[in-house]
């Protein structure tokens, strides 16, 4: 272990002790832990700056303009009318049919932090309609929305399997099998359906009544206050937030960036007098992005220190010669989502690809599986707001501390991790016969 590995981990822990047991706003402790890393040595200054200039980042004020210029829109309302009658007035059931919407988009548009801000709106008039807390909804509706990526291969979701054959090719593999167009979809049907069912039937049994940490910011409060629009910018609002989606969509085979789709968006909507200046500002989640800017920068730490790959190595090389293939899944499984719950989860898998890669080299076994379990357990990332772009909004939103999260987290997360790797085990065996 060298010098800089230990510093990343002090460094680390603190971050968790200050977000768990002080009561210092996210984004604070966010550009602290930033501050620490970058004179510690653990990332440098170069590469810490260029996190404040990320996509996600960069999206994130013009997702929420443009959703609270949509938010005073009359079919907000009517909209939030329609589910309350479908739903015979049950919140349990309303919610049910979003979680249900939102899987059928997930086929379309995977990108959760993406997906859930186009619906923000219409999740707050629902809380304000059955006068419900955000608490109740954010974090099972964005748990599932990580668990129901099926890597269809539509979209971005058809060169999914390019991109993991490329990892094998890259690092020389020999086995001789490769991964076929719907190998990466096969792998995640069954379990993104079983998480889908847990979360319509018991995931909102599980979120607290009423948030244990205020809401600040992304609240309601800025959504009753609200002017009414003319009808001429009712009408606007609504166009320009339907370009939007439909843009986010589309973007893969227009060559867009989605920053540049939602700031364009959220202009449009000041130009045609949606949002004033004041309502513009108001809706820019200053601290949310202070967070997902810190989350970035310790993930690009612990990838610089060697943090991640020193973790990973010393439990891979407790699997010993020959590992039963659900041990190997297992293990590798479990070093990833504790892993993913600190530094980026797309990033933890490619760090963990070759990795997983030279261990089935070693062993003389298939890495499909693996990687295919891997890629699975990256998306297992609710924990922490440092987990994923999605969940510092969901804290924000939601008003949850860490212990909330974990309650809320623990059992779908135990049971997307037994079920996946029975599940890979079977349809992707390491020694298949």
């Amino acid at each position: 272990m060298t010098n800089l590995i230990l510093t990343n981990i002090i460094i680390w822990l603190v971050m968790l002790g200050m977000l768990g047991f002080t009561k210092y706003s996210f984004g604070g402790i966010a550009m602290f832990v930033v501050i620490l890393l970058v004179l510690t040595g653990c990332v440098d200054p170069k590469t810490a700056l260029a996190k404040f200039a990320d996509q996600n980042v960069i999206m994130m004020p013009g997702l929420m303009m443009v959703a609270a210029g949509f938010s005073k829109t009359k079919l907000i309302k009517n909209i939030g009318n329609v589910l309350y009658k479908v739903s015979g007035g049950s919140f349990e059931k309303c919610i049910a049919l979003f979680m249900v919407i939102l899987f059928g988009m997930g086929f379309l548009l995977g990108a959760a932090l993406t997906r859930l801000a186009i619906v923000y709106p219409l999740i707050l008039e629902v809380c304000e309609k059955f006068d419900k807390s955000p608490s109740k909804v954010m974090f099972p509706l964005a748990a599932l929305m990580l668990s129901d990526q099926t890597s269809i291969p539509l979209g971005s979701g058809a060169v999914a399997y390019v991109r993991l054959n490329g990892f094998l090719e890259s690092a020389g593999y020999t086995f001789g099998d490769s991964f076929g167009v719907w190998d990466p979809f096969i792998a995640r049907l069954p379990i993104c359906l079983i998480m889908l069912a847990y979360f319509v039937f018991f995931g909102l049994k599980m979120a607290p009544e009423q948030p244990p940490v205020e809401i600040k910011g992304l609240n309601l409060k800025q959504k009753k206050a609200a002017r009414e629009l003319t009808p001429t910018q009712d009408k606007l609002a609504i166009v320009i937030f339907v370009l939007m989606t439909a843009l986010l969509i589309t973007a893969d085979k227009t060559g867009l960036a989605q920053w540049e789709i939602t700031t364009a968006c959220a202009v449009l909507m000041y130009f045609t007098g949606v949002n004033t200046v004041k309502e513009s500002h108001d809706a820019i989640p200053i601290s949310l992005m202070m967070l997902l800017i810190g989350a970035y920068v310790m993930s690009e730490a612990f990838v610089q220190t060697g943090t991640g790959r020193f973790i990973g190595e010393k439990i891979a090389a407790m699997l010993g010669d020959h590992p039963s293939t659900f041990v190997m899944y297992f293990m590798f499984c479990l070093i990833i989502i504790i892993l993913t719950q600190f530094m980026n989860n797309g990033a933890t898998a490619n760090l963990f690809f070759p990795i997983a890669i030279m261990t089935c080299e070693v062993l003389g076994c298939s890495a499909k599986g693996l990687m295919l379990a891997i890629q699975n357990a990256s998306l297992i990332a609710w924990f922490f707001p440092t987990a994923t772009p999605i969940m510092p909004l969901v804290m924000e939103s939601g008003g949850y501390d860490l212990k909330s999260m974990f309650k809320q987290g623990i059992i779908p997360a135990i049971l997307k991790l037994v079920t996946m790797i029975l599940w890979t085990s079977y349809m992707f065996p390491a020694f298949p016969k």
